[in-house]
């Protein structure tokens, strides 16, 4: 028998039960990560959906009450609807032995041109057509109080910038135990609790979020999403979460592995404070991650510490908004000392060795039912020991609306600014870009 013949049996015979599933009942408005964004947000389904989820043997698509909501979230379709965990609240709630699904699907139709100031890179005009699908599984035992519990989100990328046969990827991948609404710890892959919110775009994986790029000097970004907050690379999170109160929530949070993006060993931590009154959430966090070689040849040596803090509000009228802000210190030290070669410590790398000061506002309206507009904007500012100097200014408008509680619409136009000047000789620029795509969603 042909071997690859067997294993396409095995795996038709395993995805097949999960597929009639998924097709089994109309679709749950649960998920976007943003978060969120779909990648750091994981929202509920909405709340006037009546079609209830069917089970197939241990495999059940996850019920409404799988996405908690302790306290209000935000605007039913919103940003902070969408907020990537939930506002610390654990998610799924799946109080049953049994194996949860669910996931989600969107795609990206879209414009983007960026007008670069430096004399070695042309301007660019990009013709956005890019998608990304999750498929969640939670198998979980529980005996209604006590519980352990494991997901893995399997994604499938669509990039006209990659090869077919190299879009396969993984999310999430953790295991939990703990006792429901009371703690829980947390191993794996997994994002920490959300602090800074961008509002309704700048979603991850998309163009707009990385602004006005360049290839000489990437634009700052705000300090400590993608160097602790999201998932890591190589690096395995573990978090103690306790819930004392349905208002309070608390995570202590440790990294340990290897940074595939920098190869160097990685120790890190981060605690976190949720407050959820509902209409008012103030959230706080504060990080440090040192980072070594791997290989006794070198003695490179990069140290990390800063924090961020956010304010958000939700009101009864429709209007939800808040407020961001972030600042991190970043020594690095270079893989060899060229003056002193038996140095334990190689050279320290001016230009690598930074400070970071980020501000963002976000505000979002339900005009009607179903239909959201939202704005936002954020401003990066980054200074190196080199006295390099660098920021970013980046602004958005969205419009979103519900189809049938079954399909985002959403509309997004956004615009940064990047100025560049290098603490060398070399001449201070300016990148400008201008964006534009539409995104269909459908969540399960």
């Amino acid at each position: 028998m042909n071997p690859s013949t067997t294993t396409l049996g095995r795996a038709a015979a395993i995805c097949a039960p999960l597929v009639s599933l998924l097709f089994a009942s109309g679709a749950h408005a649960q998920d976007a990560p943003a978060g969120p964004p779909p990648e750091a947000a994981e929202p509920p389904p909405a709340a006037s959906e009546a079609a209830q989820p069917q089970a197939l043997g241990p495999f059940e698509r996850l019920p409404p009450s799988a996405y908690p909501e302790w306290t209000t979230r935000g605007i039913p379709g919103g940003s902070l609807w969408f907020s990537g965990n939930m506002h610390g609240m654990p998610w799924p709630y799946y109080p049953k032995t049994g194996i949860g699904v669910s996931g989600y699907a969107w795609l990206d139709t879209g414009y983007e041109t960026i007008t670069r100031g430096n004399a070695t890179e042309a301007n660019s005009k990009f013709l956005v057509s890019q998608g990304r699908a999750v498929l969640r599984i939670t198998p979980t035992y529980s005996d209604r109080t006590f519980y352990v519990q494991a997901q893995a989100e399997l994604v499938g990328n669509k990039d006209q910038g990659i090869a077919q046969p190299n879009v396969a990827d993984l999310d999430d991948l953790w295991i939990r135990i703990g006792e429901w609404r009371k703690w829980d710890l947390q191993v794996g892959r997994f994002e920490a609790f959300e602090v800074y919110h961008f509002g309704m775009a700048m979603d991850l994986n998309t163009l707009e979020r990385d602004g006005a790029s360049d290839q000489l000097h990437a634009p700052p970004d705000v300090y400590g999403l993608r160097t602790i907050s999201y998932r890591q690379n190589g690096i395995g999170n573990v978090a103690l979460h306790v819930y004392p109160f349905p208002h309070l929530r608390l995570e202590l949070l440790g990294q340990f592995g290897f940074d595939a993006a920098t190869s160097v060993d990685t120790v890190g931590g981060r605690p976190a404070l949720v407050f959820d009154q509902g209409w008012l959430k103030i959230k706080i966090e504060g990080d440090a991650r040192k980072q070594f070689p791997v290989f006794n040849s070198s003695k490179e040596s990069r140290y990390q510490r800063g924090g961020s803090a956010a304010v958000q509000v939700v009101l009864l009228q429709g209007v939800e908004a808040g407020v961001n802000v972030a600042y991190g210190l970043v020594d690095h030290y270079l893989p060899t000392n060229a003056n002193m070669p038996n140095s334990s410590m190689g050279s320290f790398d001016s230009p690598g060795s930074t400070t970071d000061t980020d501000f963002g506002a976000f505000l979002n309206g339900m005009v009607a039912p179903d239909f959201i507009i939202g704005v936002g904007a954020n401003y990066n500012n980054e200074t190196d020991q080199a006295k390099g100097k660098f920021n970013q200014l980046q602004a958005f408008a969205a419009l979103q609306y519900l189809v049938h509680k079954q399909l985002f619409v959403k509309l997004v136009g956004a615009y940064a600014k990047a100025h560049i000047a290098p603490g060398d000789a070399t001449t201070a620029w300016d990148n400008t870009m201008i964006s534009g795509r539409v995104r269909l969603m459908y969540l399960f």
